[in-house]
């Protein structure tokens, strides 16, 4: 058998990434459901592993209009058209033209060229290696009754292994197999920046191992002309051109199928998509939905979504001046910070951190935890989190906590790199050098502190500049009052 390296590529994708709940349970009809579109995928793995041309039978009629496409693309593409084809597509599309003439070409209608692809090798799934088995559909996920997507395995800890999309069409589940194309176009790219090679040269080794000619290196610039020049075929071309990225919208109606069904990385997912607006073609950005969504997900557990809605709480709320963030919003946000936090965020213990040296939101004041947390974001590698941990061990109201000569230990990585400090890390430094009576040292990286501030720093300048007056009195630096307590300007 022959072929296998792009054709074992198609096999890859993800869309969406975090830990997957075990899935609900399933009613009857649903289960019965799932199992028939997992038959389906089954029957055409086998056929298609086998180069059998009998795999078109499997396929959904856009399927098979897909194969015509690559065929016409194939004939009469221009070398712009040709590269607008993901990477797996455009090898499947030189070999067509590298091994077949426009008449054999054209002679073939939607099914014949499909079964030709599949006899070819072209297109179909990897045949399993000594002691494995042909790939599954490990979950099976029934969208709007007639369209269903599978996943390729379990999820690996951060994604859905999200694969082919099938389809109901007279009572029977067809595969779209060019539901994959742009997953196995990730990973020829991977494969591409990995190996130090160009598009080109991975698309003429893909090329010549698809004409079983693995010394003969094609040449695309050869291949790029169009094997007939017909300026209204390509116009015809463009306006049959497939929608690669319904695949992902497809994906992202599983998602949320999920999400409604109680799954916890569905709800953070399709949470993340909405409020962040990161997807803008596939989904409008929704703030309100998408908050709803990450909460409902930090509340069944889901620790990134804890970590994200803790964030987004505070990041959203607009400050009324003369006032102080309201307190039940503070403790809102305690809560999914420290179900982030004690989840394994870093982000988030070096939040809680914070929380914990103010005393805010209602938990009691403790610099030494306070400082534990930070320590973990930053062996988490929380970079910041090494800044926090001198300011709390330097500053912390409760004496008996406060560690001056710790603090300067830690302080002096920060003055190792002072130049590159920022007017925060400025500040720390200098309540670090104050906390242990070296006051001239102080007043010197405050004031280095003050001049990196922005023109509008307002309050935090006025904070410095007070602070600056203690250093020059010898009055070292201990913040007793909550942050989060303080009115807005």
């Amino acid at each position: 058998m022959r072929h296998w390296m792009l054709r074992d590529l198609l096999l890859g994708g993800a869309l969406l990434g975090a830990v997957l709940l075990a899935p609900p349970a399933q009613a009857d009809d649903e289960l019965a459901t799932s199992n028939a579109v997992s038959r389906a995928w089954d029957r055409y793995a086998q056929l298609s592993s086998r180069d059998n041309p009998e795999s078109a039978s499997m396929l959904a009629r856009g399927s098979l209009d897909y194969f015509a496409f690559l065929r016409d693309a194939a004939v009469y593409g221009s070398a712009e058209q040709i590269r607008r084809i993901p990477l797996s597509e455009r090898a499947v599309v030189y070999t067509l033209r590298a091994s077949m003439t426009p008449e054999q070409l054209l002679a073939l209608d939607a099914t014949a060229m499909a079964r030709h692809c599949f006899k070819a090798g072209l297109y179909g799934v990897a045949p399993p290696e000594k002691g494995e088995t042909l790939p599954e559909l490990t979950h099976v996920t029934v969208i709007a009754g007639d369209r269903a997507v599978g996943e390729m395995g379990p999820p690996t800890g951060t994604q859905f292994q999200y694969g082919p999309l099938l389809v109901r069409e007279g009572g029977q589940w067809k595969v779209r197999p060019e539901s994959l194309a742009l997953d196995g176009s990730t990973l020829i790219q991977q494969q591409v920046t990995r190996a130090g090679m160009t598009d080109t040269q991975m698309l003429e080794y893909l090329v010549a191992d698809f004409l079983d000619e693995p010394d003969t290196l094609p040449s695309l610039a050869n291949l790029d002309r169009p094997l007939r020049d017909d300026a209204g075929a390509r116009t015809r071309l463009n306006e049959s051109w497939p929608q690669y990225d319904d695949t992902y919208r497809a994906r992202l109606a599983a998602t949320e199928k999920k999400a409604e069904d109680g799954d916890g990385l569905a709800m953070f997912a399709l949470g993340a998509v909405l409020y962040s607006g990161a997807m803008p073609t596939l989904v409008p950005k929704d703030t309100a939905r998408g908050l709803q969504w990450l909460e409902r997900a930090s509340d069944a557990g889901q620790v990134q979504a804890a970590a994200m809605f803790s964030m987004a709480l505070m990041q959203d709320y607009t400050p009324v001046k003369g006032k102080p963030i309201p307190a039940e919003l503070v403790a809102k946000t305690l809560v999914h910070t420290r179900r982030a936090a004690e989840g394994g965020v870093p982000v988030a213990m070096v939040a809680l951190g914070n929380f914990i040296f103010n005393g805010a939101g209602g938990v009691q004041r403790d610099c030494a935890q306070a400082e534990e947390w930070a320590a973990r974001g930053e062996d988490a590698g929380i970079a910041q989190a090494r800044n926090e941990r001198v300011w709390y061990l330097a500053t912390c109201p409760i004496a008996a906590q406060r560690d001056p000569v710790r603090a300067m230990q830690l302080a002096d990585h920060m003055i190792s790199k002072a130049d590159t400090l920022h007017a925060a890390e400025l500040d720390t430094v200098a309540a670090a050098l104050a906390s242990t009576g070296r006051f001239d040292e102080a007043v010197d990286y405050q004031q280095r502190a003050i001049g990196k501030l922005d023109a509008d720093a307002g309050e935090m300048k006025r904070r410095m500049q007070q602070r600056l007056g203690q250093y020059r009195r010898h009055d070292a630096f201990v913040q007793d009052y909550d942050q989060y307590e303080l009115p807005a300007l």
